[in-house]
């Protein structure tokens, strides 16, 4: 073949063949594109984005301790009320207008036990109970770890020597469990919870429940129906039992709606805030008043079982204000804080009664105990916290000395 003749063969050839090499192009780009799912029920999943740019440096997140603070308890308890509008009808409205008539003397009333109200209302939050519970203290003691009642109610919660032995509490006098902030808190929450799951969770007759007895109040209400149980009205029930249900809606009232009555809430301090101490071993509330550097007094207050017994554990938990807290739990660790022996809780009420006590039978009265004993009847009744009205309870203990 000539010169000329070849190239134009091959020119040909080449022209043959380019469409075959152009169709094999297409296909090698077909194969590197995404592959439509088979078609299902399902979904199409979300596309992910592509990794962004880098972007430019901005300012750290600040920490939790620079964040705005979370709701104070006031907040939290006005959030959990059950009765969360003022109700003015006449009965809470007559205690607004006797507990709101001087605003600024009612909030500082409350600034020395603010810091058991945001304990009690954090404890009850944890049961799912409203945030009423809160103010049950204020009407039975007005927060007094140490009160004492007509007919042997004792304690912060003014709980009947029956109902304290019904949820383990023990001791006589001043080893008495109910004058424990802790021990009586959590035996009165778990009464307070049983009255809900036996009313239905109406609110009202919970409260009610604890003021005048569960059997009375369930005589009174005569299968009526809980749940759309209204009023208290018709059923029997003391005034002091009414009563009680205003005070805690007026209170409920001042307190969730401060604004209202121009009414300024006390604050707490973070260091003072109550916090449950659960040394892993009995440690000496003395000694650890003493390493902390505040007077004994100021715990024991709070504290008075771990007292008695002259030792704290992990089943009988202090409470501590957040301060004296973390030095707890640092002398703990640094082994700072010796073992203490705990006293039984006989052996502590002999201590702090001495043995003369006198457990009530059938037919004792206050003034036959006082000739049997030789002591002056009104000595009797003012070591017992008790007055010529109270009734006395079989099997109720009485201290027959002064307490020292």
């Amino acid at each position: 073949m000539s010169a000329l003749i070849r190239p134009a063969a091959q020119f040909a050839n080449g022209c043959r063949l380019l469409p075959l090499a152009l169709a094999i192009w297409m296909l090698s780009a077909c194969s590197s594109l995404p592959v439509a799912p088979p078609a299902t029920d399902q979904p199409a999943p979300i596309p992910q984005p592509s990794a962004a740019p880098p972007s430019p440096a901005v300012a750290p997140m600040p920490t939790p301790a620079q964040l705005s603070p979370a709701p104070d308890f006031w907040e939290r308890f006005s959030r959990g009320r059950h009765w969360n509008t003022c109700e003015l009808d006449a009965g809470p409205q007559r205690w607004i207008s006797r507990y709101a008539s001087k605003p600024e003397r009612f909030a500082a009333t409350l600034a020395p036990v603010a810091p058991l109200m945001e304990y009690v209302l954090t404890q009850a939050e944890a049961q799912g109970l409203p945030s009423e519970v809160m103010l049950l203290p204020i009407v039975e003691s007005h927060y007094r770890a140490d009160a004492r009642g007509p007919a042997g109610a004792l304690g912060m919660w003014q709980l009947m020597p029956d109902t304290g032995r019904r949820f383990g509490l023990v001791g006589h006098g001043s080893s008495d469990d109910r004058l424990d902030v802790h021990a009586s808190t959590t035996a009165a929450l778990r009464l307070l919870k049983l009255n809900a799951d036996a009313f239905s969770n109406n609110p009202k007759l919970m409260f009610a429940a604890y003021n005048a007895g569960a059997y009375r109040l369930r005589k009174a209400l005569a299968g009526r129906d809980h749940q759309s149980l209204k009023s208290l009205d018709g059923l029997g029930l003391s005034r002091t039992t009414r009563e009680y249900i205003d005070k805690l809606k007026a209170l409920g009232c001042l307190i969730g709606e401060p604004q209202r009555f121009a009414m300024q809430l006390p604050t707490v301090n973070s260091r003072d805030r109550l916090i449950e101490f659960h040394p892993p071993y009995p440690v000496d509330p003395n000694a650890l008043a003493a390493r902390a550097g505040v007077p004994a007094a100021s715990l024991k207050r709070w504290n008075q079982r771990a007292f008695a017994r002259a030792a704290s554990d992990a089943s009988a938990p202090m409470l501590l204000p957040a301060a004296v807290f973390e030095v707890a739990n640092s002398a703990i660790a640094a082994n700072e804080l010796p073992k203490a022996t705990p006293r039984s809780p006989r052996a502590a009420a002999v201590a702090t009664t001495g043995s003369r006590i006198h457990r009530v039978a059938s037919g004792d009265s206050l003034w036959t105990i006082s000739r049997r004993y030789r002591v002056q009847l009104a000595d009797l009744m003012r070591w017992n916290g008790l007055d010529k009205r109270s009734v006395l309870r079989i099997g109720q203990t009485l201290v027959l000395q002064e307490k020292s």
